[in-house]
C-alpha cells in the first residue's frame, strides 16, 4: 500500500512546482520505506511520462514526424536552419532535444553522486525551501512574455535546458525551475508549461532505461502494487499537468512558496530536533 502511496505523491507533485523527487525522498525517509537508489523513482517517471505523451499526443506525433523528415533533408544536404524555420515541429523537436543535453550529461557523469543526495531527507528539505524563494520571485518578477517556438532561440533552449540540469538535486523542482526559466527568456505563460512538460519526456525515457532494469532484481515487492504504483501516478499526472497552467496562466504560482516553505520547516524540525 506505501508504494501506491508514493505513486499518488509522484503524480500529483510531478507537474506541480514542488519537486516531486523532493516529495519522494521525504515520503521514503518518514515512511521507513527502503528503496534501492532512484530505480523505483524512475519507474514512476515513466509513468506521468506517458501522461504527457497522451496528454500532447498530436504535437508529438507531428513532431516525431517532422524530426525524421528532418534528418532526411540533412542527409539530401538542406541547410539545418532553414528547415526549422519552414518546420515549426521540427524545430520544436530539435530544440527539446538541445535542451535535454546538458541535464543528460550531468545525470549521467554524476550519477553516482546524485544517488546520495536522494538518500539525505535533510538536504532534500533545504532545496524544496530554496525551490519556494525561487518561485515567489520568479512569480512576482518574470513579466508576461509572448515567445512561442517560431520565435524561440537556441540561447533559449540551452538556457532551459541548464535549468533542468540544476533540477537533478532531489528538492529542486524540475517543472517549477524549467518554467522560471522559460518566464526569464519571455516565453508565454502557457507555452512555458508545454515546453517544459514535454521536456520531461526525453530526460525521462533516458533515466528509465538506466534505472528500471534494475527494480525487479532488487525490490522484493507484490507486482500487483507496484503495477498499480504507476497507474495511481499516470492518472493523477494527467489532472494535474492541466491544473498547473491554469495557475501559471494566472500568475498563481507562487502559492506553493508557502507550502514549500512549511514543508521544509517541518521535515527540517522533525530530523533536527525530534530525530526522524
Amino acid at each position: 500500500m506505501s508504494l501506491i502511496w508514493l505513486g499518488l505523491i509522484q503524480g500529483i507533485t510531478e507537474f506541480l512546482p514542488v519537486s516531486s523527487s523532493g516529495h519522494l525522498v521525504i515520503a521514503q525517509h518518514f515512511l521507513k520505506i527502503n528503496l534501492p537508489g532512484v530505480a523505483f523513482e524512475a519507474y514512476l517517471h515513466l509513468a506521468t511520462a506517458l501522461a504527457v505523451i497522451v496528454l500532447f499526443k498530436k504535437e508529438i506525433k507531428e513532431m516525431f514526424i517532422s524530426f525524421i523528415q528532418s534528418i532526411y533533408k540533412l542527409f539530401q544536404g538542406k541547410n539545418f536552419s532553414k528547415i526549422l524555420k519552414e518546420d515549426r515541429y521540427a524545430k520544436f523537436a530539435w530544440f527539446l532535444v538541445i535542451s535535454s543535453v546538458p541535464a543528460a550529461l550531468l545525470g549521467y557523469s554524476f550519477d553516482p553522486y546524485v544517488e546520495i543526495l536522494f538518500d539525505s531527507a535533510l538536504t532534500t528539505s533545504l532545496m524544496l525551501f530554496l525551490t519556494g524563494i525561487l518561485l515567489w520571485f520568479g512569480n512576482k518578477y518574470y513579466s508576461k512574455g509572448d515567445k512561442n517556438i517560431n520565435t524561440l532561440t537556441y540561447k533559449d533552449a540551452i538556457f532551459i535546458g541548464l535549468a533542468q540540469a540544476i533540477a537533478i538535486i532531489p528538492g529542486i523542482s524540475r517543472s517549477g525551475l524549467t518554467v522560471l526559466a522559460g518566464l526569464q527568456r519571455n516565453l508565454d505563460r502557457e507555452f512555458a508549461a508545454q515546453y517544459s512538460f514535454l521536456l520531461s519526456v526525453p530526460i525521462i525515457l533516458g533515466a528509465a532505461l538506466l534505472k528500471i532494469g534494475e527494480l525487479p532484481s532488487s525490490l522484493n515487492i507484490d507486482f500487483s502494487s507496484w503495477i498499480f504504483s504507476g497507474v495511481v501516478a499516470f492518472i493523477s499526472s494527467y489532472g494535474v499537468m492541466k491544473v498547473f497552467i491554469r495557475l501559471l496562466k494566472n500568475r498563481k504560482i507562487y502559492i506553493f512558496s508557502y507550502y514549500l516553505w512549511a514543508l521544509s520547516i517541518l521535515t527540517s524540525g522533525l530530523i533536527l530536533f525530534k530525530g526522524y
